[in-house]
């Protein structure tokens, strides 16, 4: 647990405990590169100093910290004992949050010629198949956990077991995640993460984790926002890589986007300052948009394997939509295909788990400034 008494210790002196107990529960001992010395520390200290974690929070937030460690031990080891099957031409779907991105990952995943990471293959390293089906079960387990202890987040966001997963989790083995401040309060690794990080490690750590996962022959179809934070990053991973960039007005989205902050911080927090998370949801993003925008703008090569659709267009003609986006990234459409797509919209109809409401207001955000803060960005993807 963070409580006081740890306010004077060393971090470093915590963090080498938390990477003993890891190592000591993997039995080995090799982390990788140790670049992920500086966030965790930067963790750990707003852990202690700035979180006001709660009751729960302080059993989640270490076991939390330990898995990731853990996962880090087991995919090192891995990585040094099997020859790495290779990536080729994969598809990142990025953009803002709130922005049809998940809905549209679930699609693309239903393609016979393409696989997305699930939330269970994210958080457990695959085994034997009855440790799979146990951990699957667990994960299953703490997913409908979130739907108990925070029942406003799945008005908000799509989450099972063996359904695909945002990269968030796979970053987060490197302790560069957007992750970490929505779940906790994290202010000084919130500012080193916008301000000051190398986004190289993640996507090192992105790229072996996926070459360790089953090889199916199939191309990976994955997605997170925070990809925009560290495009640069990215591209040098992934030099054949193609992007589809979701776009919605910032003004549903960045309000949308801080109320889903709120509902999970709500698990691990006893204190939520709405207008501090209005502020962080706004830089964060508007950081985010402006970097990609930059590098689209400076490299007319890079700006052509992108795919641009907005939020309206994919709700509204879904079919149309998909046919656009395989006729982009050269996947074959196939009747099959169309139907699984028809079935997934059937099955899943907006709002199915009560409507999301949220007001810019609400988070201390005034909606001409936002709409002044993205001009740019609507100028040119939204008019």
């Amino acid at each position: 647990m963070f409580g006081p008494r740890l306010i004077e210790q060393p971090l470093s002196e915590l963090r080498e405990k938390y990477m003993a107990a890891a190592t000591h529960s993997v039995g080995y001992a090799d982390f990788g590169p140790l670049d992920f010395v500086e966030p965790f520390e930067l963790m750990l200290h707003d852990l202690v100093a700035e979180s006001r974690l709660s009751a729960l929070g302080h059993l989640i937030a270490p076991y939390y910290l330990k898995q990731i460690l853990k996962m880090r031990l087991r995919v090192q080891r891995a990585s040094s004992q099997e020859s790495p099957v290779s990536i080729d031409k994969p598809i990142f779907i990025l953009g803002l949050p709130r922005t049809g991105s998940s809905l549209l990952h679930e699609l693309l995943d239903s393609h016979s010629d393409l696989q997305a990471p699930t939330f269970w293959a994210s958080h457990h390293w695959p085994a034997t198949r009855s440790k799979n089906l146990l951990t699957q079960s667990i994960t299953r387990a703490q997913v409908a956990a979130v739907d108990v202890l925070a029942p406003t987040f799945r008005r908000t966001h799509s989450l099972a077991a063996l359904k695909p997963h945002e990269c968030v989790s796979i970053q987060g083995y490197s302790f560069r995640s957007m992750q970490f401040h929505v779940a906790f309060r994290l202010p000084s690794y919130n500012r080193w993460m916008v301000d000051g990080c190398n986004w190289a490690p993640a996507y090192d750590w992105h790229k072996k984790y996926l070459r360790f996962l089953p090889d199916t022959g199939r191309r990976w179809i994955l997605k997170a926002p925070g990809h925009m934070l560290g495009l640069k990053a990215l591209i040098t991973a992934y030099p054949d890589a193609r992007f589809i960039q979701t776009h919605r007005n910032p003004l549903e989205v960045i309000p949308s986007m801080a109320s889903l902050t709120q509902s999970l911080r709500g698990l691990a927090s006893r204190h939520l300052d709405a207008q501090e998370i209005g502020r962080d949801v706004h830089e964060l993003w508007h950081h985010g948009l402006n970097n990609v925008m930059l590098a689209r703008a400076a490299d007319p090569s890079l700006n052509e394997r992108f795919f641009d659709i907005g939020y309206r267009r994919l709700v509204d003609d879904p079919h149309q939509s998909l046919r656009d986006i395989s006729s982009f990234i050269d996947l074959k459409w196939t009747k099959v295909f169309d139907e699984k797509i028809s079935a997934h919209l059937n099955k899943n109809s907006k709002h199915r788990h009560g409507k999301h409401t949220y007001s810019a207001e609400q988070f201390g955000l005034d909606p001409a400034q936002l709409n002044l803060d993205y001009a740019d960005y609507t100028d040119e993807y939204l008019k």
